[in-house]
């Protein structure tokens, strides 16, 4: 979920063009030195999970189940969850790795403010061994993961106008989803959206009623429309903190043991 500096080359690329100071060697080194000690999600969803705390899981941005993602981790095989990826390849990987999972759904679609379609952004995958020279890097998974519906917000990452592909999805609502599966009772959302994450949070909050833990990536939001959705959330009995570039959001009156 969160994206690691190191991992993807090309954003400390990005950041070098924007003229960016890039953290020094030796505080970089202390930083991953820290990481390493520092409580993670996947340790505090890994003790919810096994203690029956977390039972109905909602994932957006699913991708292949494993690239960028705590999840598949910590699920075990009596964990009933949904996990939504409208990607078609990073799909096929996913209903793959979740086999074993009786009680997972993967379904090919994506979520938005309404039941229509909408337009998603990603990476031509012929396009691929151009990255792979570029940056000297031979896996190069992570360009599925940047799939957005904001076209924006793969140009921003370095990738070429011209590498990029659209194709229209069908979407769903939080509301319609929910109702289909009887998913109302709800214990977790979470989502991975690349840039689309704010305004999902934010639409959950208005039109679902059940109040689960979230964990969304918030990096991508513009500052106007982070700091609104933090005061909605807050208005919603929602506390949070930040774990890397996830906030993980849970109401005040829950209980962790």
């Amino acid at each position: 979920m969160s994206h690691d500096v190191k991992k993807f080359k090309l954003l400390k690329k990005i950041i070098g063009i924007f003229g960016y100071k890039i953290i020094d060697k030796s505080s970089a080194k202390t930083e991953r030195l820290i990481d390493n000690f520092t409580l993670k999600i996947e340790n505090i969803l890994d003790k919810l999970i096994n203690q029956n705390k977390i039972n109905k899981i909602l994932q957006v941005g699913a991708n292949d189940g494993k690239s960028d993602d705590f999840l598949f981790k910590n699920l075990n095989k009596n964990s009933d969850a949904i996990l939504i990826e409208p990607m078609n390849d990073a799909f096929v990987k996913l209903n793959e790795n979740y086999k074993e999972f009786k009680k997972v759904k993967c379904l090919n679609l994506a979520l938005g403010l309404d039941n229509d379609k909408k337009n998603i952004f990603s990476v031509d995958p012929k396009y691929f061994e151009f990255y792979k020279n570029k940056y000297n890097d031979k896996n190069v998974n992570w360009l599925n993961v940047l799939a957005s519906f904001h076209k924006e917000h793969l140009i921003n990452h370095g990738i070429k106008d011209k590498h990029i592909i659209s194709k229209n999805i069908q979407c769903t609502t939080f509301k319609n989803l929910l109702d289909e599966y009887n998913y109302h009772n709800l214990d977790l959302l979470i989502t991975d959206t690349e840039g689309y994450d704010i305004t999902l949070v934010n639409n959950f909050i208005e039109t679902v009623k059940t109040k689960p833990i979230i964990i969304f990536e918030w990096i991508h939001g513009k500052e106007d429309e982070v700091n609104l959705l933090l005061k909605k959330l807050k208005n919603n009995n929602y506390i949070f903190f930040k774990i890397g570039r996830d906030l993980l959001c849970f109401q005040k009156d829950y209980k962790f043991n």
